[in-house]
């Protein structure tokens, strides 16, 4: 047990210099995991938000929490850029995945209106209600959209949506997904934003590891000050 904690000892000592000479591959591999675990969520998110909320939305808020989390770790135009492109990476990973699956395969069917919950009105805002519907299949989904579920709806009236016929995106439409946001075209944003991301946060840890090299007290501000002094 011994010689096995020594050399556990060993090797993360030597991960820790490696990492402290490899800033800006260490800032990459951050990068891809903070990606990785962004785009899982949202991915997550759309195909449980109905089925399975109370997982659905806690996935939804780490991404939030994680996506923001490298302004506060570290202040710079890298953190913010790298922040911009994860959360950007979670709109088009759920939302925008949601859609270019609707416009690949998905039909517009009937629906039947089961429940209306009349959402409070802030200041400002107008009447929103919250409708379940049940769709051909017996399943049911739920929509707010005003123009599908208003003051005029009622229990029992038939509307048209947009659903994933196979049940593999929870999200659904009442009007037809924009035709631009194709698979194609969301796969290019997401492997757009990846290589972003990727790039953003090995720029930020290269910032961050010279600011701490040029402070008061490092090793290398340390030896430039006697290079000068032996000067």
């Amino acid at each position: 047990m011994t010689g096995d904690g020594s050399r556990a000892r060993r090797l993360a000592r030597w991960v820790g210099q490696w990492a402290l000479h490899r800033p800006r591959l260490v800032g990459a591999a951050l990068g891809l995991g903070a990606v990785l675990v962004v785009a899982g969520c949202g991915l997550a998110f759309i195909v449980t938000v109905q089925s399975r909320p109370l997982v659905a939305l806690p996935l939804f808020l780490v991404a939030i929490v994680l996506g923001v989390a490298p302004t506060f770790v570290r202040r710079g135009i890298w953190s913010l850029a790298l922040a911009l492109s994860l959360m950007s990476l979670l709109l088009v990973a759920s939302w925008g995945v949601s859609q270019a699956v609707l416009n690949w395969r998905g039909q517009e069917m009937p629906a039947t209106v089961t429940k209306i919950v009349h959402v409070e009105r802030s200041a400002g805002t107008a009447e929103r209600y919250h409708c379940t519907l049940r769709l051909p299949n017996g399943r049911t989904k739920s929509l707010t959209d005003r123009k599908a579920c208003g003051a005029s709806t009622r229990v029992g009236d038939r509307v048209r949506v947009y659903a994933d016929p196979y049940n593999r995106v929870d999200f659904l439409n009442a009007t037809a997904p924009w035709p631009w946001l194709t698979p194609p075209v969301v796969g290019t944003a997401l492997g757009v934003l990846t290589l972003m991301a990727v790039v953003t946060a090995s720029r930020a840890m290269g910032n961050r590891q010279r600011t701490l090299d040029r402070s008061p007290g490092s090793k290398s501000s340390v030896g430039h000050g006697r290079g000068e002094g032996a000067e």
